[in-house]
């Protein structure tokens, strides 16, 4: 049955649109452009509905502002947010307020998460000679509450007093200690040293202990992130020589949350298996980080062969291997406990479908005062609320439910939004995306989603004028990027995880960074002096990621045919099968796992993706509201067909056969991480063939999914 208005217009009726042209006039929108009789389409709405969706574009685009996250930056980096501590509880209070008196109800939500505080640190050159390093910063003079600043930490890192030679392992990675064993340098009873980046920091002491090592010392060199790439803080927005990057080493690429309940949230009484089973805390040596400035006596001192051009960090002498020369004394006492943390969440129910969700998250835990990361993020999702409270006060509703989040504990193993969606699995089944934003203050834009959401990211980037330029982020991406658009594939790292890679929700991260921002990363220089002297002096760039996060949610949660699309997400997938049969005739010689089976069926997705846009494209022409419900169904459920309940193998938490954080990576995209981790990292040709099977399989049910 067609209808000339469609349920969106009917729940604004007539009064709405007085409010909504007295909201126009409220936030100085010029009257001449508040409804433009034909708009530019939007992917996803009717000519109609687009009309509408443009004007509240515009009103909650006119809300976000400098002022604000200047304001917002000062108050909540003011002091320290270490997940479940003091200054973390005042944080979340001051998040509250902040939701309330933007007439919205926040709710508090506390869950309990086994994790690690440093009670002693020390770090001790014990030859050729005596020297106790430093292990936390020095305090500028603006920094208060600098005593709720701890030590250098790696959350999760077992405690142990170690001592012995130092043996220097470049970035830590696989192909490093291979390096050394060929070079006939052993870490057994060794403490290494390596250097932060390029894998996700857990990899390293993993990597370490696999090959004997007891202790391992990690510090960020100035060629990464220091002296050598520019001024340094407080001069500066590169890493000073003091400078610590905190951080945790829990095997995130194994399971992520609390480490006692994989796969179960973490409230009060919850199960919980003991530690020495838990995936997250397995294969690790007593761990630490320390500053460049520390770490250059060890290196010094080193004896051995000079190591290779690649291996050279940015200090003023000759790197070497060891050992020989450098020993080091490392005295670590981490207390282990249960302790709670508080996720803040605001829920906006939909006027037609409050049952379907799309979630908009960020952290607000940080390993210091964290102004870049991840307050503005929080900021942003706060700036957002502020904008949807005004269009509330005057009865406008989305059509789905708008979820606001804030979220403790990311820092060490992504606790709280992963918990959050474990105590909410069957509720998520309804979830249409989830949006994320980790670290988004900056000039230089970057994106990572579900190829199904990539048209959602762009489409948005072109609504949202870019800071220190005359045009759009759109037009500010490409020239970043000599004219392309690139949007990474989700992996690890963030809050994200447990929504797409673990439920099947379509998400999108949304971030953007200044240069030399990796030299205030999890060290007390990410503060308020960093962001408003380096990171966005005018805070203009927090207000623009404002404005595009809240236009894309805003779209996924108003449209008529919600915009995700799955041609190209068949299209990827059957190219990841080619590269994959390409990988075992390079790494095997011959092709072991046949995948033609799944590469057909991946091109049968692709055409049954192409029909139902033709069926949405028809429906939206018509206003066929009748179609577009059973077109949304089809579409949120396409991403869950692409998982597994038995997990991947080794490790069963992640269930996304095309993407996973990387075995050996842990932040790096994975992708196909079944057929991969059981064929060449298992070396188990049966497990990877069965694997293929429950892709086919998936892949089969994507496409019957979106047949009618």
């Amino acid at each position: 049955m067609f209808r000339s208005r469609t349920p969106a217009l009917a729940a604004l009726c007539a009064p709405a649109v007085t409010l909504a042209l007295a909201l126009t006039a409220a936030v100085a929108v010029p009257p001449a452009e508040a409804a433009p009789a034909r708009p530019d389409p939007i992917a996803g709405f009717t000519e109609e509905n687009a009309v509408w969706q443009r004007q509240y574009e515009r009103l909650l685009s006119a809300v976000p502002d400098a002022k604000e996250a200047r304001s917002l930056d000062a108050e909540l980096a003011a002091e320290p947010g270490l997940t479940t501590t003091t200054g973390d509880r005042h944080r979340v209070a001051r998040i509250v307020a902040r939701l309330r008196s933007y007439g919205l109800e926040p709710e508090v939500r506390t869950y309990y998460a086994y994790l690690s505080m440093p009670e002693r640190v020390t770090v001790e050159m014990t030859a050729p000679e005596h020297r106790t390093l430093p292990v936390k910063e020095r305090r500028r003079p603006w920094q208060k509450h600098f005593d709720q600043v701890i030590p250098g930490h790696n959350g999760m890192s077992p405690s142990g007093e170690v001592r012995g030679e130092v043996v220097y392992a470049n970035y830590g990675r696989p192909e490093d200690f291979a390096l050394l064993a060929k070079n006939g340098v052993s870490v057994e009873g060794k403490i290494v040293l390596v250097r932060y980046g390029r894998v996700f920091r857990g990899i390293k002491p993993r990597e370490a202990a696999r090959h004997g090592a007891k202790g391992v010392l990690i510090y960020s060199d100035p060629a990464d992130d220091g002296s050598t790439r520019g001024p340094v803080y407080p001069d500066g927005p590169w890493r000073a020589s003091d400078g610590i990057q905190r951080g945790s080493i829990a095997q995130i690429q194994l399971a992520a949350g609390d480490p006692q309940t994989p796969g179960w949230p973490a409230v009060k009484g919850a199960r919980r298996i003991d530690p020495e089973d838990a995936p997250m805390l397995k294969g690790l040596v007593p761990t630490t980080p320390i500053s460049y400035g520390a770490a250059e006596p060890l290196l010094r001192a080193l004896k051995g062969p000079e190591v290779p051009k690649d291996w050279q960090g940015g200090l003023p002498f000759p790197y070497r291997y060891g050992p020989g020369g450098t020993k080091v004394h490392l005295d670590l006492e981490n207390g282990f406990n249960v302790r709670p943390l508080w996720d803040v969440t605001v829920r906006i129910p939909g006027s037609e479908r409050p049952d379907q969700e799309v979630i908009l998250g960020a952290h607000h835990d940080a390993w210091t005062y964290g102004s870049v990361d991840n307050l503005s993020g929080t900021e942003n999702v706060l700036q957002i609320g502020r904008a949807l409270g005004r269009l509330l006060e005057r009865g406008w509703r989305p059509k789905r439910t708008i979820v606001l989040a804030t979220w403790d504990g990311e820092e060490y193993g992504l606790f709280g939004s992963t918990e959050y969606a474990e105590d909410r699995e069957r509720d998520l089944r309804n979830a249409v995306a989830y949006v994320n934003m980790d670290g988004a203050g900056g000039s230089d834009f970057g994106a990572s989603a579900t190829p199904a959401l990539d048209r959602s990211v762009i489409d948005a980037s072109k609504e949202v004028g870019w800071p220190g330029t005359s045009g759009t982020l759109y037009e500010a991406w490409k020239a970043q990027n000599k004219g392309a658009t690139p949007i990474d594939r989700i992996g690890g790292g963030s809050d994200f995880q447990a929504f797409f890679q673990r439920f099947g929700v379509p998400a999108m991260d949304l971030g953007s960074a200044t240069p030399g921002a990796s030299g205030s990363y999890h060290c007390s220089c990410d503060d308020y002096y960093w962001t408003s002297h380096f990171g966005d002096p005018d805070f203009e760039y927090h207000a623009a990621m404002s404005r595009l996060a809240g236009i894309a949610a805003l779209r996924l949660a108003n449209a008529d045919v919600v915009a995700i699309g799955y041609r190209p997400y068949a299209e990827e997938t059957a190219a990841y099968l080619a590269d994959f049969t390409a990988e075992q005739r390079k790494r095997l010689g011959s092709v072991v796992v046949d995948v033609s089976g799944s590469i057909a069926q991946a091109k049968a997705w692709r055409r049954a993706a192409e029909a139902l846009q033709e069926r949405a494209d028809e429906a939206l022409r018509e206003d066929d509201t009748d179609a577009f419900r059973g077109l949304n169904e089809k579409i949120m459920r396409t991403e869950r067909d692409l998982l597994t309940s038995a997990g991947l193998p080794g490790r069963p938490w992640y269930r996304h056969q095309v993407y996973a954080p990387g075995i050996d990576t842990g932040y790096a995209t994975q992708r196909l991480p079944a057929l991969y981790d059981a064929l060449f990292v298992d070396k188990d040709p049966a497990a990877a063939k069965a694997y293929e099977a429950r892709l086919r399989a998936s892949l089969r049910a994507a496409t019957r999914t979106l047949t009618p």
